[in-house]
């Protein structure tokens, strides 16, 4: 019997369209030996380095600029422009599929899937197209797409907005978010397992553990809790993921230096990472979250059951993240000037009272998302209307 093949597709970038992919990946991957199936994970660079450099830039310096850009993709006249720029993403797309021959496709970047689902109507390809839509609550209509057999959503909110676009509802399914597995280790709640990583990472029991991230790619927002550090009158620690932005772990590092050398409070660690490889224990030891409102970055926390505190967003395209945390419980949104600085010093006056508040919450959208993976493969091995 032919094994069914599946081709998880992403890009080459260090955002969240690879994480999601991968975390499918990883979930997949462990179903090859119990079904006919193989899974093959592949990263394709996209030819335009430009748009992903400009998308960088404001990521990290001026994130709600954004807006701007993603209306003007709305306009006809742009969106004609991009999607004739898929014809030259194409070509290594092409040579990728005829090698491996998929039965399946699931494309977590839309840019991808785009020229997929072009190639595949106009070709009349064999191979299903399943897409991503990798944002929660945020319309985008180039993340819907005739061509595409299956759009992969979080939940019903974009189901309803699915119709707008004029797709089907049978190509449309709300799963949840697609976490790493490794989230929801059971054992990344064990006293001993977190006494151990807070050991390795030089953490004292029993102090409050902040984590400061900034997603993937960092963010400049994150640098306003360098100069609040002094004013912090209890013990704790203070954890710095900067991602891939360089610019910002230097800053941190060469604050933490003056920091210590001040000594207006021994009981205030810094501990300034970069990219972060282990983040399900950083998270596990950690008790509250502040950082950009990015899904990948907010499932990941949840998944971890810690409460976050947004700090800054990506304009327009995570507007939706910021309602979510709101209308689910998830956190607080502290993105003016100084309410995130003000929110960390009454955070630590009194931290299992805030811990504590949204927990209920928090625990059910953690539950929610950690079946998303079963939902996929329930239909990857049972199509509906087959």
């Amino acid at each position: 019997m032919k094994r069914k093949r599946i081709l998880v597709l992403t890009d080459h970038m260090p955002w969240g369209h690879r994480s999601i992919a991968k975390a499918i990946y990883g979930f997949l991957k462990t179903k090859e030996k119990e079904a006919q199936v193989e899974i093959i994970y592949a990263e394709v660079k996209a030819p335009i380095d430009f748009m992903n450099d400009i998308y960088t830039f404001v990521y990290r310096f001026f994130p709600l600029s954004n807006r701007l850009s993603l209306k003007l993709m709305e306009s006809d006249i742009l969106k004609e422009t991009f999607l004739e720029m898929m014809d030259d993403n194409l070509s290594e797309l092409k040579k990728l599929v005829n090698k491996v021959k998929p039965d399946l496709i699931i494309s977590s970047y839309f840019f991808h899937s785009q020229s997929l689902a072009k190639w595949k109507i106009e070709t009349r390809a064999k191979f299903k197209l399943w897409t991503v839509v990798a944002d929660p609550w945020t319309n985008n209509s180039l993340s819907f797409m005739d061509g595409a057999d299956m759009h992969l959503v979080y939940d019903d909110v974009l189901v309803k907005a699915a119709k707008r676009y004029k797709i089907d509802k049978d190509k449309v399914m709300a799963t949840g978010w697609w976490v790493r597995p490794e989230m929801y280790n059971k054992e990344l709640s064990v006293t001993s397992y977190q006494l151990r990583v807070k050991e390795k990472l030089g953490i004292e029991e029993g102090e409050s553990v902040v984590f400061v991230g900034g997603g993937s790619l960092g963010t400049s927002s994150m640098t306003k809790f360098l100069p609040v550090l002094l004013m912090i009158k209890q013990k704790c620690t203070i954890i710095f993921n900067t991602g891939t932005d360089k610019l910002a772990f230097k800053m941190v590092q060469q604050y933490k230096k003056i920091f210590e050398k001040l000594r207006i409070n021994n009981g205030v660690k810094i501990i300034n990472l970069g990219w972060i490889d282990n983040m399900a224990e950083v998270l596990a030891v950690s008790d509250i979250v502040f950082g950009k409102a990015g899904p990948n970055f907010l499932f990941d926390v949840v998944a971890a059951r810690k409460p976050f505190v947004a700090i800054t967003h990506i304009g327009g395209q995570e507007d939706g993240n910021i309602e979510l945390i709101l209308k689910k419980k998830l956190g607080w949104v502290k993105e003016g000037m100084g309410e995130a600085e003000d929110f960390l010093i009454e955070y630590l006056k009194n931290p299992e009272k805030y811990n504590k508040k949204y927990a209920k919450t928090i625990e059910a959208e953690a539950k929610y998302n950690e079946k998303s993976m079963e939902i996929l493969w329930k239909e990857i091995k049972n199509p509906a209307g087959s």
